[in-house]
């Protein structure tokens, strides 16, 4: 059991003995590695309906990417939402420019771009150093740790070997592991069964809206969001009274 103590405000989590962790934004770059897939999918797309390079931009930005900036935009949708949601979302936009693509279509594409991008996508995943600090004295304080991504739960394990925190984590759930959008609980509930812990000992840790509603739907403590993704602090702060920079604004209390 550990308690959570934030340096700047003194605000204390108290009984705590399980985390469930966000990965893109919170432990890895997503910014580096989303944008890479981003622009491999533009471009596929472009081949596919025979459009002009031009709108290699807005295909971009559509799927959330600043192309000046090359960050991703605050309101995603990619690093925030599921590729079905992604996937619906360019359609739409697509539909509205009167270029006509089926949403199965979009989805080939997706799986092609995955294919050729797997093999090289080790290169883009980058810690977030303070995270994975964070990860590291969490499991020396005995705590359970599970890893809750709408990414694919292979991709998860990928990233947790890159990074080495494979080893830290009791549980991981991917996007593809049958519980839905992590935003409708049955996930993070699955992970209290599974630890065998009441939902009022289990914080949740990310950096986007989705994890906050993970956190009201499944009855968990409370949710801790970084700034370390895409959206600005003060977005996160009007979620949750627990939003820091970075997870080195915390430190956890190791006589609880």
């Amino acid at each position: 059991m550990a308690n959570f103590i934030f340096k700047n405000t003194q605000d204390e989590i108290k009984g705590i003995k399980g985390i469930i962790f966000d990965k893109d934004g919170t432990l890895t770059n997503s910014n580096i590695f989303w944008s890479e897939i981003i622009k491999r999918r533009s471009l596929e797309i472009i081949n596919f309906t025979k459009l002009d390079v031009s709108h290699f931009a807005f295909l971009c930005k559509i799927m959330g990417l600043d192309l000046e900036s090359n960050l991703l935009l605050p309101e995603g949708p990619i690093a925030l939402k599921s590729r079905k949601e992604v996937i619906r979302t360019l359609s739409l936009n697509l539909n509205k420019r009167n270029i006509k693509i089926e949403e199965s279509s979009i989805s080939q594409i997706f799986e092609k771009v995955h294919t050729e991008f797997s093999p090289k996508s080790e290169d883009f995943i980058l810690p977030i150093r303070s995270a994975c600090d964070f990860v590291r004295n969490c499991k020396l304080n005995n705590l359970k740790l599970a890893l809750i991504t709408s990414d694919t739960e292979l991709n998860a394990e990928i990233a947790l070997k890159k990074i080495g925190l494979i080893d830290y984590f009791d549980l991981i759930i991917g996007g593809d592991s049958g519980f839905g959008n992590k935003s409708n609980g049955k996930s993070a509930n699955y992970v209290a069964k599974s630890f065998n812990l009441i939902t009022d000992k289990i914080i949740s840790i990310g950096d986007a809206p989705s994890d906050f509603e993970m956190t009201i739907k499944s009855n968990l403590k409370c949710s801790i969001l970084v700034e370390t993704g895409q959206v600005p602090l003060e977005q996160l702060q009007k979620l949750s009274r627990y939003s820091v920079k970075d997870l080195s604004d915390i430190y956890i209390n190791k006589n609880a």
